[in-house]
């Protein structure tokens, strides 16, 4: 009876060990989709300001920004 309950014991701890690795693993990819996703909006928020630099001041005229205002977002860094 001694040797059944050992055994059990020992199945339990090499559970355990996989059920931690699968932990890790989890969220390791949790933290790199986070990663992408923040390089992506960041990319996202670049192109964007990059075609709002480009606008002339008639088109930013018509979407309701000054001149001064897109000169100060475009210049924003990308992290912002």
């Amino acid at each position: 009876m001694g040797t059944i309950c050992a055994d059990i014991g020992d199945e339990r701890a090499q559970l355990k060990g996989t059920i931690q690795s699968r932990g890790f693993v989890s969220r390791l990819k949790d933290l790199c989709f986070v990663v992408i996703a923040w390089i992506v909006d960041r990319e996202d928020k670049r192109l964007s300001r990059i075609a709002l630099s480009e606008l002339t001041d008639d088109q930013l005229a018509d979407i309701g920004v000054t001149p001064a205002e897109a000169r100060r977002e475009a210049t924003r860094p990308f992290w912002n």
